[in-house]
């Protein structure tokens, strides 16, 4: 509630003592619920922006993550928040849809799930190009296929032998076709 950087446990009791904690005390005392709500918020938003930012879609260990979300020096502390613990939050997530969450012998896993509508038409957009490729491929090779039984269906009514030959590769002579570099 007060920002309040105390140097020591004598500076931290001079300011349970003073006016501006009191009055903050007497804010959270009337708005307790709307306090920690705001709080609560702020906590959700670094710990998914910090998640979604640097760790996309991969599978993080929650407490990891938390760890990231404490470095920044303005962060909101988890105990002003109404999760008690890093466990009953990374279950709310859950809850929420806005993460898959998984329990393992190693502690709690997180994976953000993307919901930016530019990226997710992006990707879109990628799966559609590629499905028209493949499809373009497909229908290339079927014309190539009937061209091919039309042709020898033509040469057999004709009576004709198909006759495969390689073609020769001319000698040089001379200094023709010498290639000279200079540097």
């Amino acid at each position: 509630m007060c920002h309040k950087q105390c140097r020591d446990e004598n500076g931290f009791k001079c300011h349970l003592t003073s006016d501006s904690h009191l009055r903050q005390m007497k804010i959270f005392r009337d708005n307790a619920p709307g306090i920690m709500d705001d709080f609560s918020a702020e906590f959700e938003k670094g710990y998914v922006e910090t998640l979604r930012r640097r760790h996309g879609t991969q599978r993080m260990n929650a407490n990891n993550v938390y760890q990231e979300v404490i470095q920044d020096k303005h962060h909101v502390h988890m105990n002003s928040t109404k999760w008690t613990t890093l466990t009953d939050f990374v279950q709310y997530l859950g809850k929420k849809g806005i993460c898959v969450v998984e329990e393992t012998e190693r502690g709690w896993y997180v994976t953000y799930i993307e919901r930016d509508p530019t990226l997710l038409a992006r990707q879109e957009a990628q799966r559609r190009k590629a499905e028209a490729d493949q499809r373009e491929e497909r229908l290339a090779a079927e014309r190539r296929e009937v061209l091919r039984m039309e042709a020898a269906k033509a040469l057999d009514r004709a009576g004709g032998v198909v006759e495969r030959k390689a073609s020769e590769i001319g000698e040089r002579k001379g200094d023709e076709g010498k290639i000279a570099l200079k540097l």
